[in-house]
């Protein structure tokens, strides 16, 4: 047991950097009116030098007035969070985990230790600073007044202390499943190094950097960081431009001279600079972000800890760990490599939260790591043979969508503007995308199931699979058309229990033959 205890005080300029956006808004709302009222008001403005006997103009007090009202308001929040964190508290009472705030409206939570699903321990760089770490306890509950991606208790302590709580409550929570002898009499649990069995290396990050940089994000900031530039400093955008207008004439009619050959070949040295600078780029982000990646298993819990600048420290309860997630993109398909996310209740629920197990392995491998972190999930796919007959509606059927089309569109083109050799190789580059996709979609499609797990594969360049524990499926569904029927294929929908509300993986055009059996596996 311990007794109360208050976060650490950072936690106040944390919180005031939560509401700074809603202080800007507020201000620059009240304090344009303000401003708008001094600037047009000479008599005020003339009261105002006459009382202070400072010579100002209207737009020198507009100003003043704008500051004077966000000082006002940043004091009144900074109070607010001061007052917020003087009268938070934690404590620990038998088998219940504390937590209390307020002073005239008071709010008391008692999380069971049992009840606890993940314990998240971040610390970005302001934290690492001052020696302090975010701790997140989180059952993924719901409630009336909060959203579900909201965690119970979300507060900054001492390092120190964070890893004490974590230590105890994980310890209380063992004893609690285990109804086990364990002595806990002391206020505080010493926090032990884990026994790491998984640890990614730089061959790791690398690998990783090059299966997953995007060329088309990297173009789209160049583009977004132009019309920045134009809005900020549009006079030395304007000397650039006449700088580099005579050599973009000269490229425009070096290209109208050449042949299309010669114009595609520029194009694809361009993209392979842009995609060049891009891997570098995402290479170095995934060795900052990935930082000593490393994985363990304790008894009933998962650790994964990582990051250089932000470090992510969570622990996940393998009891709650509902589903796990295999991604591929077409890269990582090529090389036989993917990625692995955990689908854990009071964990991923936020838009910036993601339960990383693995960030990059060979795909042979998968099932003898999961081994050692999470012998659950431990499965092979593909038990259950595909309809070939999905190939018509796999591959066959976009191919005469798209097929019409881009056929329209080079008609309503070369009628415009005359046969255009551009556009035509366009067309069958995208013409031959949309098959390759249609292959890698049938190819991907799979269904499969054992006593514990539910194994969904779906995707075409994108590739992603499911493993599902049987008892979080909460539905099996399986839709289909009057064509399908014919065929005896449908799509099956399994939906399973998770953190957000919507957690569906899909099979689309599986026979239809293997839904009984399948629902009835999950009903057992």
């Amino acid at each position: 047991m311990f007794e109360k205890r208050r976060c650490h005080f950072t936690h106040i300029f944390e919180l005031f950097v939560r509401y700074i956006y809603a202080i800007i808004v507020i201000t620059f709302s009240i304090a344009f009116s303000i401003a708008g009222n001094i600037t047009s008001d000479k008599e005020l403005v003339n009261d105002v030098k006459e009382a202070s006997g400072i010579v100002m103009s209207a737009d020198s007090l507009a100003v003043l007035a704008v500051v004077g009202v966000l000082l006002l308001l940043s004091l009144i929040m900074l109070l607010y969070c001061a007052f917020k964190w003087r009268y938070t508290f934690v404590s620990a009472e038998e088998n219940t985990l504390i937590y209390e705030s307020g002073k005239f409206i008071k709010k008391r939570v008692a999380i069971p230790f049992e009840k606890i699903n993940t314990i998240d321990m971040g610390r970005n760089i302001f934290e690492r600073l001052v020696g302090t770490c975010r701790l997140k306890i989180d059952t993924g509950a719901y409630s009336q007044r909060q959203e579900k991606n909201n965690a119970e208790m979300n507060l900054v302590f001492s390092l120190k202390e964070a890893e004490e709580i974590r230590s105890f409550i994980l310890s209380r929570a063992e004893l609690d499943s285990r109804a086990e002898d364990i002595e806990i009499g002391k206020t505080t649990v010493a926090a032990r190094e884990p026994e790491w069995v998984i640890k990614a290396g730089i061959g790791d990050f690398v690998l990783y950097g090059l299966t997953s940089s995007s060329v088309w994000k990297l173009f789209w900031i160049i583009i977004a960081g132009i019309f920045f530039v134009a809005e900020i400093a549009q006079g030395f955008l304007d000397e650039a431009l006449n700088l580099v207008m005579p050599y973009v004439e000269w490229a425009t009619d070096m290209i109208s001279r050449t042949s299309i050959i010669l114009t595609l070949l520029g194009m694809l040295i361009f993209f392979l600079i842009t995609a060049l600078i891009s891997d570098v780029w995402t290479v170095i982000w995934a060795a900052i972000r990935f930082y000593e990646f490393r994985v363990a298993r304790e008894g009933r819990n998962v650790i994964v800890r990582y990051g250089l600048i932000t470090v992510k420290n969570y622990t996940l309860q393998v009891r709650n760990i509902h589903a796990l997630i295999i991604k591929q993109n077409v890269f990582q398909q090529m090389l036989g490599r993917c990625s692995v996310e955990a689908v854990c209740m009071g964990f991923g629920d936020e838009k910036t939260e993601t339960a990383l197990l693995l960030p990059i392995i060979k795909t042979s491998d998968l099932n003898k790591l999961l081994a050692v972190i999470l012998p659950e999930y431990v499965t092979e796919m593909n038990a259950h043979p595909k309809n070939k007959v999905g190939i018509y509606f796999h591959v066959v059927k976009p191919i005469i969508i798209w097929g019409a089309i881009l056929a329209g569109c080079c008609v309503a083109c070369s009628y415009i503007s005359g046969v255009s050799t551009l556009v035509n190789a366009l067309a069958l580059v995208l013409f031959a995308a949309v098959i390759v996709s249609g292959v890698l979609s049938y190819k991907n499609t799979m269904l499969d199931w054992n006593d514990n797990v539910v194994s969904v594969q779906n995707g075409g360049f994108k590739k992603v699979a499911y493993r599902i524990r049987s008892d979080a499926v909460q539905e099996v569904q399986i839709k289909t058309n009057v064509i399908k029927k014919q065929f005896g294929i449908g799509s099956y929908y399994v939906h399973f229990h998770g953190p957000r509300m919507n957690n569906t993986s899909i099979s689309k055009n599986i026979s239809n033959q293997f839904f009984t059996e399948l629902a009835r596996s999950v009903e057992d």
